[in-house]
């Protein structure tokens, strides 16, 4: 099969779907250095037509940091979002909700969500923000064979997805960018303020000089379709 044909295959299955279910993780690390497993998102979605949403995530800037607990979605009717330092708030759309949340959740609500048509953020075709598409092979991505297809986002083939064979289900989600030199200075702030001025950063001081790739690779564990959903599973939080 064309890359092109495998991938509206996978839109097809999530445009048409009535319930969907995932969880799993997402994790960061910097091009030539050691791979770490620094897993820095733990993340459950439930979808249910017509909007019903729930993302619900752990989340830490590095690994040594506490877990900061984060849930957004819809109840069929009300949007909402609930983040450790601002509370439960009553939001106006869930798009707005999504949008809100996105950069918190280190961008992992935004990529499932832009799967969902009546969710998406983004006016542009996934076709049109999705350029070059390329075949890699077949690999195994968390227990499942998938097809592996390159994209171009801003560089070329910036954006590798791994397509379940069976199902057409992604499976896992791997993008770079190019380190930003002000986070990587805040961060190194960040971990002296909470580790003390001794911590070691030495890993990260390059980076100030030299900005690296930062790949970001999101892992989904479990994924389940026309699964049945009760609408309590999307109540909102308690305030």
């Amino acid at each position: 099969m064309r890359p092109e044909e495998i991938v509206n295959r996978m839109l097809e299955k999530y445009a048409t779907c009535k319930s969907y279910e995932d969880s799993g993780y997402l994790e960061n690390f910097a091009e030539g250095d050691e791979r770490s497993k620094a897993i820095l998102v733990k993340f459950r979605t439930l979808y249910k037509t017509p909007f019903f949403f729930r993302f619900e995530w752990l989340e830490r800037p590095y690994p040594a940091s506490q877990w900061n607990e984060g849930v957004l979605g819809c109840d069929g009717e009300v949007a909402f979002t609930k983040w450790h330092k601002d509370g439960y708030k009553v939001r106006p759309t869930l798009k707005h909700a999504i949008a809100e949340m996105n950069m918190i959740s280190y961008n992992s609500v935004a990529q499932i969500s832009q799967h969902f048509p009546d969710l998406d953020l983004l006016p542009v075709a996934f076709f049109d923000r999705h350029k070059e598409l390329m075949m890699i092979g077949k690999e195994d991505a968390n227990g499942t064979e998938c097809y592996c297809i390159g994209s171009t986002l801003k560089h070329p083939h910036d954006k590798f997805m791994w397509i379940s064979c069976e199902d057409f289900s992604i499976r896992r989600v791997k993008t770079y960018q190019f380190a930003d030199r002000t986070f990587i200075a805040d961060l190194i702030a960040e971990i002296r303020k909470t580790t003390g001025p001794d911590a070691d950063v030495s890993h990260l001081e390059g980076d100030l000089a030299e900005p690296k790739r930062v790949y970001t690779e999101k892992h989904y564990e479990e994924v389940a379709f026309g699964k049945e959903i009760p609408d309590e599973s999307f109540a909102p939080p308690q305030a």
